[in-house]
């Protein structure tokens, strides 16, 4: 028999083996089995390492980084992983973690540093151990009361006025002067008896018959008298302040006749009470009097123990 050649090729999944050589007819069945043992051996060998390659777990990637209150996420496993939570610390944390599967694998990462967050510090007043600002009290003082320094005058001239409006409500100037007798001086103011009523004292001198202001306002005056118009003549009750006449009381007797269009030949004389009443605006130092002014020589206001004369003067208001 001729020579035979005997190649043998293995591929697996990391090797290639090729087996070449010349048998022999002599030695063929020890030569095919040394072959055999060899090929078996071989395909043993590459199957453990291809099952041991296979059983081999991927690496896993690298686990995120860290916040800087806690640990970076572990890698990933086969089919799972569990995450394990670092202690939080104020550092900047690496990941680690363990992923579980059909292999083992540990996965390693470095989270990128985070930047610490920006903060505002606020620089507190300086105080005393007492509490209160190092301020110059005297200056802020001074500077508010130049604020209201004017508001403050404004309010006092107020309440002045509002005091002496209530002071005069309260106690307003008020006089009631009367006569009892009659009067006929043409010539003189009318004087008095006695003053009922007089508040302050001194506004009326009875004597002279005036009434002197004291307060400005405005004031309510009154002349009573019992007036006789004698022989069918004419009398007047005249009121002045400061010589200017303001107001006058009148009697008279008309004698004329309308149906005969003539005058009476019967001399009659007339009685009357007479009242002379008015408000008048008076200034502090003006005089207030009465005078009489009649025709004939004798007519007059006449009173008696009675009392059918009177003067009254009364503030009202300013």
């Amino acid at each position: 028999m001729g020579s035979s050649g005997i190649n043998a090729e293995y591929m697996g999944s990391s090797s290639h083996i090729t087996l070449t050589g010349t048998l022999q007819p002599s030695n063929f069945p020890a030569t095919m089995r040394s072959i055999s043992f060899i090929v078996i051996a071989v395909f043993c060998l590459v199957v453990m390492v291809t099952f041991a390659d296979a059983k081999r777990p991927k690496p896993s990637k690298g686990g995120k980084g860290g916040k800087p209150s806690k640990g970076g996420k572990g890698g990933k496993g086969s089919h799972s992983s569990e995450e394990i939570e670092t202690v939080p610390t104020a550092g900047f944390g690496k990941g680690k973690g363990k992923g579980k599967g059909k292999g083992k694998g540990k996965g390693k990462g470095k989270g990128k540093p985070r930047p610490p967050p920006s903060t505002t510090t606020t620089v507190a007043p300086t105080t005393t151990l007492s509490g209160s600002c190092n301020c110059d009290v005297e200056a802020i003082k001074a500077a508010v009361l130049a604020d209201i320094s004017v508001t403050i005058t404004d309010l006092e001239r107020e309440l002045n006025a509002t005091v002496t409006q209530l002071k005069n409500i309260s106690e307003p100037d008020v006089f009631s002067c009367k006569r009892m007798s009659g009067f006929s001086d043409e010539t003189v103011p009318v004087p008095y008896t006695a003053c009922d009523v007089e508040k302050p004292t001194g506004l009326v001198d009875i004597t002279t018959g005036k009434f002197n202001v004291q307060r400005d306002g405005t004031y309510r005056l009154t002349f009573t008298s019992r007036m006789s118009a004698m022989n069918g003549q004419t009398i007047r009750a005249d009121m002045y302040v400061n010589g200017v006449r303001i107001g006058r009381a009148s009697a008279s007797l008309d004698t004329f006749d309308t149906q005969t269009n003539t005058s009476s030949s019967t001399i009659l004389d007339l009685e009357t009470s007479n009242t002379l009443d008015l408000l008048y605006n008076l200034t502090a130092g003006d005089e207030v009097y009465m005078m009489i002014d009649y025709v004939g020589t004798t007519s007059l206001i006449q009173s008696s123990m009675n009392y059918q004369i009177f003067f009254t003067g009364e503030w009202i208001r300013t």
